[in-house]
Protein backbone atom coordinates (compact mmCIF):
# COMPACT_ATOMS: atom_id res chain seq x y z
CA UNK A 1 0.00 0.00 0.00
CA UNK A 2 1.11 3.48 -0.70
CA UNK A 3 1.77 5.72 2.16
CA UNK A 4 3.59 8.53 3.23
CA UNK A 5 5.86 8.41 6.63
CA UNK A 6 5.30 10.33 9.51
CA UNK A 7 7.99 12.52 8.35
CA UNK A 8 6.77 13.42 4.95
CA UNK A 9 3.57 14.15 6.78
CA UNK A 10 4.75 15.87 9.26
CA UNK A 11 7.11 18.06 6.96
CA UNK A 12 4.02 18.50 4.99
CA UNK A 13 2.27 20.01 7.99
CA UNK A 14 5.25 22.35 8.72
CA UNK A 15 5.57 23.57 5.13
CA UNK A 16 2.00 24.64 4.79
CA UNK A 17 2.91 26.50 8.38
CA UNK A 18 5.88 28.68 7.93
CA UNK A 19 4.13 29.31 3.68
CA UNK A 20 1.24 30.89 5.57
CA UNK A 21 3.82 33.02 7.15
CA UNK A 22 5.69 34.08 4.94
CA UNK A 23 9.04 36.11 5.80
CA UNK A 24 8.44 35.53 8.95
CA UNK A 25 10.85 33.67 11.60
CA UNK A 26 8.93 30.46 13.25
CA UNK A 27 10.78 28.79 16.20
CA UNK A 28 10.27 24.97 15.75
CA UNK A 29 8.55 24.83 19.20
CA UNK A 30 5.47 27.00 17.52
CA UNK A 31 4.92 24.80 14.38
CA UNK A 32 5.27 21.16 17.24
CA UNK A 33 2.32 23.46 19.51
CA UNK A 34 0.13 24.29 16.91
CA UNK A 35 -0.25 20.95 15.62
CA UNK A 36 0.47 19.20 18.85
CA UNK A 37 3.48 17.50 17.62
CA UNK A 38 6.59 16.59 19.23
CA UNK A 39 9.43 19.34 19.24
CA UNK A 40 12.02 16.77 18.30
CA UNK A 41 10.19 15.35 15.32
CA UNK A 42 8.83 18.56 14.05
CA UNK A 43 13.08 19.83 14.38
CA UNK A 44 14.27 16.92 12.62
CA UNK A 45 11.42 17.98 10.19
CA UNK A 46 12.87 21.38 9.90
CA UNK A 47 16.23 20.57 9.12
CA UNK A 48 15.44 18.42 6.27
CA UNK A 49 13.34 20.92 4.40
CA UNK A 50 16.37 23.09 5.34
CA UNK A 51 18.81 20.93 4.00
CA UNK A 52 16.56 20.21 1.10
CA UNK A 53 17.17 24.18 -0.06
CA UNK A 54 12.94 24.82 0.67
CA UNK A 55 13.42 27.07 3.83
CA UNK A 56 16.22 29.25 5.76
CA UNK A 57 17.28 28.85 8.96
CA UNK A 58 18.00 31.44 11.42
CA UNK A 59 20.37 31.28 14.31
CA UNK A 60 20.69 33.06 17.74
CA UNK A 61 18.31 34.59 20.35
CA UNK A 62 14.83 34.80 18.02
CA UNK A 63 16.01 32.52 15.64
CA UNK A 64 13.98 29.45 14.14
CA UNK A 65 12.82 29.08 10.16
CA UNK A 66 11.17 30.81 7.94
CA UNK A 67 9.82 30.33 3.93
CA UNK A 68 10.91 33.21 1.71
CA UNK A 69 10.34 31.66 -1.28
CA UNK A 70 7.16 31.32 -3.96
CA UNK A 71 4.49 28.63 -2.52
CA UNK A 72 3.15 28.54 -5.99
CA UNK A 73 6.38 27.32 -8.02
CA UNK A 74 6.69 24.44 -4.93
CA UNK A 75 4.91 21.47 -5.96
CA UNK A 76 4.21 18.31 -3.79
CA UNK A 77 5.96 16.18 -5.73
CA UNK A 78 9.29 18.48 -4.73
CA UNK A 79 8.26 18.49 -1.66
CA UNK A 80 7.97 14.74 -1.19
CA UNK A 81 11.31 14.11 -3.07
CA UNK A 82 13.48 16.34 -0.32
CA UNK A 83 11.12 15.20 2.31
CA UNK A 84 11.87 10.86 1.01
CA UNK A 85 14.53 11.14 -1.20
CA UNK A 86 13.88 9.82 -4.68
CA UNK A 87 11.26 7.88 -5.01
CA UNK A 88 9.16 5.15 -7.84
CA UNK A 89 6.55 2.72 -7.29
CA UNK A 90 8.44 0.22 -8.33
CA UNK A 91 11.65 -1.16 -8.36
CA UNK A 92 11.94 -1.53 -12.22
CA UNK A 93 11.28 2.24 -12.13
CA UNK A 94 14.13 3.41 -9.71
CA UNK A 95 18.41 3.64 -10.64
CA UNK A 96 21.13 3.41 -8.62
CA UNK A 97 24.02 6.04 -8.08
CA UNK A 98 25.02 4.36 -11.41
CA UNK A 99 22.00 4.73 -13.53
CA UNK A 100 22.11 0.96 -13.42
CA UNK A 101 18.14 -0.49 -12.95
CA UNK A 102 17.60 -1.87 -9.30
CA UNK A 103 15.28 -4.44 -10.46
CA UNK A 104 16.93 -7.72 -12.26
CA UNK A 105 14.02 -8.57 -14.33
CA UNK A 106 13.31 -5.01 -15.67
CA UNK A 107 13.99 -6.39 -19.03
CA UNK A 108 11.34 -9.55 -19.25
CA UNK A 109 8.82 -7.83 -16.66
CA UNK A 110 5.45 -8.32 -18.65
CA UNK A 111 3.80 -5.44 -15.98
CA UNK A 112 6.70 -2.75 -16.27
CA UNK A 113 4.79 -1.25 -19.19
CA UNK A 114 1.68 -0.69 -17.06
CA UNK A 115 3.70 0.18 -14.30
CA UNK A 116 5.90 2.74 -15.93
CA UNK A 117 2.87 4.53 -17.18
CA UNK A 118 0.89 4.60 -13.31
CA UNK A 119 4.33 5.68 -11.82
CA UNK A 120 4.16 8.62 -14.21
CA UNK A 121 0.42 9.29 -14.07
CA UNK A 122 1.02 9.37 -10.29
CA UNK A 123 4.04 12.02 -10.08
CA UNK A 124 2.45 13.95 -11.97
CA UNK A 125 -0.34 14.47 -10.03
CA UNK A 126 1.97 15.26 -7.86
CA UNK A 127 3.39 18.02 -9.91
CA UNK A 128 0.02 19.51 -10.10
CA UNK A 129 -0.66 20.72 -6.30
CA UNK A 130 1.40 23.35 -5.41
CA UNK A 131 2.37 24.35 -1.47
CA UNK A 132 -0.31 27.37 -2.45
CA UNK A 133 -2.71 25.05 -3.08
CA UNK A 134 -1.96 23.64 0.23
CA UNK A 135 -1.94 26.95 2.18
CA UNK A 136 -5.27 27.67 0.31
CA UNK A 137 -6.92 24.48 1.42
CA UNK A 138 -8.01 23.77 -2.05
CA UNK A 139 -7.97 21.33 -5.19
CA UNK A 140 -6.13 23.10 -8.02
CA UNK A 141 -7.67 23.20 -11.13
CA UNK A 142 -6.94 20.42 -13.62
CA UNK A 143 -4.17 20.89 -16.28
CA UNK A 144 -5.95 21.02 -19.73
CA UNK A 145 -4.12 19.98 -22.91
CA UNK A 146 -3.93 22.78 -25.36
CA UNK A 147 -3.13 20.58 -28.13
CA UNK A 148 -5.83 18.06 -27.58
CA UNK A 149 -8.18 21.27 -26.62
CA UNK A 150 -7.09 23.33 -30.09
CA UNK A 151 -7.83 19.78 -32.47
CA UNK A 152 -11.03 19.31 -30.82
CA UNK A 153 -12.40 22.36 -31.48
CA UNK A 154 -11.17 22.63 -34.79
CA UNK A 155 -13.28 19.56 -35.53
CA UNK A 156 -16.63 21.39 -34.07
Amino acid sequence: MLKISKLTDYGLLASVYLARKEGEIVAAREIAEFYHLPVPMITKVLKVLHVGGLIDSHRGVGGGYSFDGDAESVTLGNLIDILEGPWDLTECETFDDHGEAACAIRVACPSRRFMFGINRAIKGAFEQVTLGDLVRGGMPVPVIDKQRLTAREATI
